[in-house]
């Protein structure tokens, strides 16, 4: 093999660690569902379901539901609405459509749908000292310590206008799941979704 062809490989092997490294992901330990009422009642993806029924209460409706991709059969908990969807008795994904669970850290910081990205506004001057300039504006998002970007899409059967999507990690471990988070065109939060496979 050449010195070149070796230095083109090189250089190929650094950007793909460069971009490895610089992929955000989000903690598991930061997504757990929590009670409205009690904030040390939760769990996280990949625990017993029966700290949901501790945590909100009796379902709704319990119904078998298909793991495809598995090839196996698990269960659809409803909670006033919201999704939760168990395999082997754990926790593996959930979509919350309202407010009456809490998402968050358990006994910490918590967020719900209808709450709102704060947005703010940045005049940039381009142009020659003292004018003319030309005005442009910097719009950025923020909603806790998730990355948001604009730009309408649908998922889930949802148009959304701003979302957040991420990777999961937990502790050292990085899943093939992730959170969704999207928001409305006025930017209130309107699904929350997760899911983790190993």
């Amino acid at each position: 093999m050449s010195k070149s062809s070796i230095l083109i490989l090189l250089v190929l092997l650094s950007i793909q660690i460069l971009n490895a490294q610089s992929q955000q992901f989000y903690s598991m330990d930061k997504l757990a569902l929590i009670s409205p009422t009690n904030k040390s009642k939760g769990i996280k993806l990949g625990e017993d379901i029966n700290k949901a029924l501790q945590a909100f209460g009796q379902p709704n409706s319990v119904e078998d539901y298909p793991f495809e991709t598995d090839g196996e059969m698990g269960k659809l908990y409803i909670f006033k609405g919201n999704k939760l969807f168990a395999l082997h008795g754990k926790l593996d994904s959930y979509h919350l459509f309202n407010n009456s669970i809490l998402v968050g850290k358990i006994n910490g910081t918590t967020f719900k749908i209808g709450d709102m990205i704060k947005s703010t506004r940045k005049e940039i001057k381009n142009g020659p000292p003292g004018g003319p300039y030309q005005i442009t504006v910097k719009e950025s998002h923020t909603f806790l310590d998730f990355p948001i970007t604009a730009g309408k899409d649908t998922g889930r059967n949802i148009t959304f206008q701003y979302s957040s999507i991420l990777p999961l990690i937990n502790g050292n471990i990085k899943y093939d799941g992730s959170v969704h988070l999207y928001f409305d065109s006025t930017k209130k939060l309107v699904y929350i979704g997760a899911s983790v496979v190993d």
